[in-house]
């Protein structure tokens, strides 16, 4: 277990992270740390790990893809809550939370506009090709004409987004820029006012997914989401339609993703998630040539992920004081 400690004479409440954070990382965290709290973070990420760390913990800080179960709570006899770094939900088993009474915070939109920023950075890099040309031209081929051609402008384009939280809407704003036609899908449609402000059109699902040239996912990973895009998803597109995932990798049917690349009717696709994280190396879909990867660092910047410690420590030092009407809880 790697601890990092302040000499003080108080006993330091225990932040337990659940993640690998080192050098650089680790120093960033540790200059957001408050008064009267230390940080301990694992040396390797898996859950063996975790639960051997966690029985001195005061709070935890889930980052990461270390799942928090019942077993790891189960050893954290000292644990006051636990703090999510972000808002996705999949590696906390919720249920497990509700019955030891444990409460949970998330710090909602803090890395939205960074991950929206990072989806339009990929619809751009996919539809102008970017990585192949950028390939290209290292390798000293200079086909000006031959390669423009093969790429598309953003502008005109029907952009489908699933999901209209926090990031969809920033990514909807940013796309107004662009000269596009935004579709949406969500489980709950957006007051009119909303829609009127960021010109959007609500479609069923079907039809985004019939009208979209480029598809972007910012929907949470349910029972009900999981592989949203599968087979039969990727048959109801528009030929050469572009997909872009910046949310969870389990939306996705990797396969039929590799299959539709193959065949064409997928022309290109951005994916800053994946179903396995790490990726293995020898994972055909990232290894295909219309595929761009990035390893899941969308909503992390610099500006982004600082704001993340800050706010998370800030919940940390108010819920010790007992100042609870400050911060706001997502499970009770």
């Amino acid at each position: 277990m790697m601890a990092e400690e302040r000499n003080d004479s108080k006993v330091l409440k225990t932040i337990q992270i659940t993640n690998t954070y080192q050098d650089d990382v680790l120093e960033l965290v540790q200059s957001c740390v408050p008064e009267g709290f230390q940080i301990r973070t694992l040396p390797e990420n898996s859950i063996e790990t975790l639960i051997s760390c966690v029985a001195e913990a005061d709070y935890i800080l889930a980052s990461g893809r270390v799942k928090i179960t019942g077993e790891v709570l189960d050893k954290a006899k000292k644990l006051k809550m636990v703090q999510r770094t972000g808002v996705g939900l999949d590696s906390l088993d919720l249920e497990a939370m509700k019955q030891r009474n444990i409460p949970l915070y998330v710090n909602q939109g803090v890395n939205a506009q960074s991950v929206a920023e990072h989806t339009i950075l990929m619809i751009l890099a996919c539809l102008r090709k970017l990585t192949l040309i950028d390939r290209n031209t290292k390798n000293g081929i200079w086909k000006k004409q031959e390669q423009g051609i093969t790429t598309y402008e953003l502008n005109g384009k029907t952009v489908g987004i699933i999901g209209m939280g926090n990031i969809g809407q920033k990514v909807a704003r940013l796309l107004n820029a662009f000269g596009t036609t935004v579709v949406y899908y969500d489980q709950y449609r957006q007051p009119e006012i909303v829609e009127k402000e960021l010109k959007l059109q609500y479609q069923p699902l079907e039809a985004v997914l019939e009208c979209a040239d480029v598809l972007t996912l910012h929907c949470p990973l349910t029972a009900k989401t999981n592989m949203l895009l599968n087979k039969k998803a990727f048959c109801g597109m528009k030929e050469g339609v572009v997909i872009v995932n910046t949310a969870r990798g389990g939306l996705i049917d990797e396969s039929a993703l590799l299959e539709a690349l193959e065949m064409g009717k997928v022309s290109f696709a951005g994916l800053d998630v994946h179903a396995e994280e790490p990726i293995s190396k020898n994972n055909k879909l990232t290894a295909n040539e219309k595929v761009i990867a990035t390893p899941h660092i969308g909503g992390i910047t610099y500006n982004s992920f600082r704001q993340m410690m800050q706010a998370a420590m800030r919940n940390f030092e108010k819920f010790e004081k007992g100042d609870l009407e400050e911060i706001v809880q997502y499970l009770h």
